[in-house]
């Protein structure tokens, strides 16, 4: 029996994307990363220092290409639209963006913080 990757474990993967928004958007432990991974740990055991650090390192990076990405995406309001709408962003060039900055990467890890993004900075 193989060993399961992290990004496979619905536990971890869940923990991970709430901590890394959690420590980016919201500034949660003080801006410390090892306070982030320390918290991760706890949510999600099992994994080695390094697989924590490294997960961490690319999901918060993997947030803030996506948090770039859906700034400078084209955005297409329908005429007489008076609140922003989720259909509005260009997500063909918001995973361009992010497919050209992660190679080889998933696009479940991709898309892991398109939705929350789109919201957060772009809906609101």
């Amino acid at each position: 029996m193989g060993i399961k990757h992290p990004l496979s474990d619905e536990t971890f993967s869940l923990a991970l994307s709430d901590v890394v928004w959690q420590f980016h958007v919201y500034g949660k432990n003080g801006g410390e990363p090892k306070k982030a991974i320390k918290a991760l740990t706890k949510r999600a055991p099992g994994y080695s220092p390094d697989i924590y650090k490294e997960m961490f390192d690319l999901s918060l990076n993997v947030l803030v290409a996506t948090i770039e990405a859906v700034e400078k995406a084209p955005k297409s309001p329908k005429p007489g639209q008076e609140f922003a709408e989720f259909a509005d962003v260009d997500m063909e060039y918001v995973m361009s963006q992010l497919h050209a900055q992660f190679p080889g990467q998933t696009d479940t890890l991709l898309k892991s913080y398109v939705g929350m993004t789109i919201n957060w900075f772009y809906m609101r």
